[in-house]
This record gives C-alpha cells, structure tokens and sequence, in this order.
C-alpha cells in the first residue's frame, strides 16, 4: 500500500493522503471510449476491473477498491508493529483473503471477490482472519462491514448482490448453446455512482474520528 500516506500534525491527530495519480480522471469525464488495458495491483482491484469490463469506470469502483485496502490492512496490519508475527515455527495459517493472490486468471479472483461481497455471512470469512494485534480491531471490522453493506445491501432490488446472473442462450451462428450474463449487479449500480458513493462517504466520515486510533501511536 506505497501510495497510501500517513502523517500525524504538531497535535498528534493523524492525516492520510493519496499519492500516483498518474491514471486519474475527472468523475464527470465520461466523453471517449473506456481504455482496452486495465492496470492496478490485483488484490486491490474492482471486480469490473479485473474482469476488463469494457464500460466506463465509476467512483464506485474506487470505492470498492478502498473496501479491499481495509480487508488487506486489517489483515495483514498497518506496519511492522501490527503485522502478524512470522516465525518458521509457525505453521501458515490458510485465509479467505489469499484466494486475491493466488487466483490462475484475473477474472478468477473477481469471482472469489464476488463471492466474498455477496452477503453479510460470506464477507465475515474475510473479517475472522483479521489481525489480532491491531489495536480496536472490533472498530475496523465495523467499518469494513458496514462500507460493504451500503454498497452491496442497502440498494434497490435489481441492485443489489455482488454475483452475476447467468443463463444459457442459444447462439444462432454456432448453434451452440452459451452461458451469457444476464445481469451483473456491479454494473447496474455504476450510474447510481452518486447517491450511492455519498451514503459511502457519510458512512466513512461517521467513522473517521474514531477510525484514526486504529494508526499506531508512532509512525
């Protein structure tokens, strides 16, 4: 997470910044077609991103993308202080949230990312292999739980879910019968980008004075 930045003021309070905006548009350009290649680190990529969508990106997949940063740092911690000990002793411990990692293809971990989204049940196996040792940890899972619920939950019918709807078809040039999406919630929800991304934000300042005592007291 080399482009996320933390740095406490003269008072002790803690500020965060963003950094490599070399890819970064204006919300409101949505003129010319999407690019063909996608970049970003996978872990920490959308879905519609992994899965190369050709519609244009939202500000919901950014915000879906901050989702995974959270599950990555509550995981794996916010430094050395807070990462989870590495002894050769210690026998790896298997974690839902490897499957990002470790996934053959691209389009293989936005299935497990789909999964993972879809309910309040499935996400907590992201949530029971946070770390330990970080500090307010309940803090952390509330908040990563409740950005996944305004995104995924608290959504009118049709936008809600995290998994594709599939169905076969038949393909009349082929003859052949297809499985074709026949909606995906992730792209319905994208035009919605503005509503929805400001009850993310008012979700994300209610949490944000409290969220800053999860940050070691020395950087």
């Amino acid at each position: 997470m080399g482009n996320m930045l933390v740095q406490r003021d003269s008072s002790g309070v803690a500020h965060g910044m963003l950094i490599d905006f070399d890819h970064a548009i204006s919300t409101d350009a949505r003129d010319g077609d999407p690019h063909a290649e996608r970049s970003g680190t996978m872990q920490f990529m959308s879905c519609r991103n992994l899965e190369n969508s050709q519609l244009h990106p939202s500000p919901l997949d950014d915000w879906e993308s901050m989702l995974y940063i959270l599950c990555w740092a509550g995981t794996f911690g916010w430094s050395t202080k807070t990462s989870p000990p590495d002894k050769a002793s210690d026998k790896p411990q298997p974690r839902r949230i490897d499957r990002w990692i470790k996934g053959t293809t691209l389009a293989g971990v936005a299935d497990e990312k789909r999964a993972d989204l879809d309910s309040a049940n499935h996400f907590q196996r992201i949530t029971k292999g946070f770390n330990m040792r970080l500090p307010n940890l309940p803090l952390l899972i509330r908040l990563t739980e409740r950005l996944r619920c305004v995104l995924i939950d608290e959504q009118p019918v049709g936008l809600k879910g995290a998994l594709k709807d599939e169905e076969l078809k038949l393909n009349n040039e082929t003859e052949e019968y297809e499985l074709v999406v026949s909606n995906d919630p992730f792209e319905k929800r994208a035009p919605e980008w503005k509503r929805i991304s400001a009850s993310l934000l008012a979700e994300l300042e209610k949490h944000a004075e409290q969220a800053r005592v999860l940050l070691p007291t020395q950087l």
